[in-house]
């Protein structure tokens, strides 16, 4: 509710129609206002001003709608986005298009195998995990060449680098693709409150040692027998404490943890040139590493890289053991620009180094790793400053 002087404000009804906040578009008819529209695991429409609401589509479905448009022109045309696409209606939602024709997802990460053709898989949003090859037998890839590899919808999905027929994804699974069978090899079978745990956890085999699967939540664990026993082999690796954003504002108050939030292992990176060194970063603004196997671990954080920051990915150097390369995803500081750090550590651990450079816009993200990622091999040197964020940083590699 707001004060008198700021506006009459009512609340029309105390019925709870959705799930929130994720999903909570809310739209008024042009040519009337009392015909409200809200989009959520159902979208919703009330005629009478938001005292009643009758469910307009959705439930059962699997869609989780988020943002609806109406023309002003013809108000019986509705476009209403969900996770998997956009579906429009123009008979006031009577009958609606279909999002089977649009190639769109929300993937949290891809990877691939080493099959030839090779397979790519991912987990999407509210629509389960896909594998396809890389190429088709019938000149092109459809949606017949997709096949459910029965991950979860969320994070990583990591391929059996001896053996592709085996999948590991996300809380924690091994599939056997060609005979379809799922088990659970988690390393808390039964949840104990001892670890805490994300959405998008990373499930990560060692580029060097093949038989070796790590997975994160605030602890790093290891496997080395495909999931049936798991070790410990960092303490929590999150911020103790931190100082509370200016920007939760108000909300402070009302959050039960007080804005007092530990975090989680976000992004792991195995080396490429060490066995026994590893990077990790976390969603709560820290970077990590081991170089004996998780027997000790350094903060190497970048005095640029504040709490509430997450380390959305992480990168080892292929070339070099004391580099790795992250992506910066600061949006719950109201920070909307992509940041991506450049992490190097000396020979004899003592003197570090590091450039964090800002960037325009979130879709730039994979173009400016790869750019790192090149332009740090022996035969292509990096440049001894990064760009400014009006530099063109794809044209540096030419």
């Amino acid at each position: 509710m707001i004060p008198a002087n700021r506006g009459n404000w009512q609340t029309p009804t105390a019925a709870s129609v959705a799930r929130g906040p994720g999903a909570m578009g809310i739209a008024i008819a042009p040519d009337n206002p009392e015909v409200i529209y809200v989009a959520n695991t159902t979208t919703w429409k009330s005629t009478d001003g938001g005292k009643t609401f009758v469910g307009f589509k959705g439930a059962p479905g699997g869609d989780d709608y988020q943002r609806l448009w109406i023309s002003t022109e013809n108000p019986q045309i509705i476009a209403l986005s969900s996770d998997q696409g956009a579906v429009i209606s123009v008979n006031d939602g009577e009958t609606w298009s279909s999002w089977y024709n649009q190639p769109t997802a929300q993937f949290y990460h891809v990877t691939t195998d080493n099959r030839f053709p090779y397979w790519v898989y991912g987990s999407q949003q509210e629509s389960g995990s896909v594998a396809t090859q890389s190429r088709s037998d019938y000149g092109e890839i459809t949606f017949r060449d997709w096949r459910l590899p029965g991950i979860f919808e969320y994070g990583y999905i990591a391929v059996d680098p001896l053996d592709p027929n085996i999948l590991y994804g996300d809380w924690l699974t091994r599939t056997k693709q060609d005979i379809g069978e799922h088990a659970k090899v988690t390393p808390e079978p039964i949840r104990r409150g001892e670890y805490r745990y994300a959405r998008t956890l990373p499930v990560v085999f060692s580029p060097l040692e093949p038989h070796t699967l790590y997975f994160a939540v605030n602890v790093l664990f290891k496997t080395m027998d495909a999931g049936n026993s798991w070790q410990v082999i960092s303490p929590d690796l999150t911020r103790e404490s931190y100082e509370i954003p200016a920007n939760l504002g108000v909300f402070a108050a009302s959050d039960p943890e007080k804005g007092k939030h530990r975090g989680v292992i976000y992004a792991v990176a195995p080396s490429f040139k060490e066995a026994n060194t590893i990077w990790a970063g976390t969603d709560d603004g820290l970077i990590q590493i081991t170089r004996d196997g998780g027997k000790s671990w350094q903060n190497v954080t970048p005095p640029q890289l504040k709490p509430w920051s997450k380390v959305s990915i992480i990168e080892a150097s292929h070339f070099d053991a004391g580099t790795a390369y992250a992506a910066i995803n600061s949006f719950r500081l109201d920070d909307l620009r992509a940041h991506i750090t450049a992490r190097a550590i000396s020979a004899n651990r003592g003197r570090k180094s590091q450039k964090i450079f800002p960037m325009a816009a979130p879709a730039t993200w994979c173009a400016k790793i790869r750019f790192a990622k090149v332009c740090s091999s022996p035969a292509r040197k990096a440049p001894s400053t990064f760009p400014s964020t009006t530099e063109t940083i794809g044209n540096r590699c030419n």
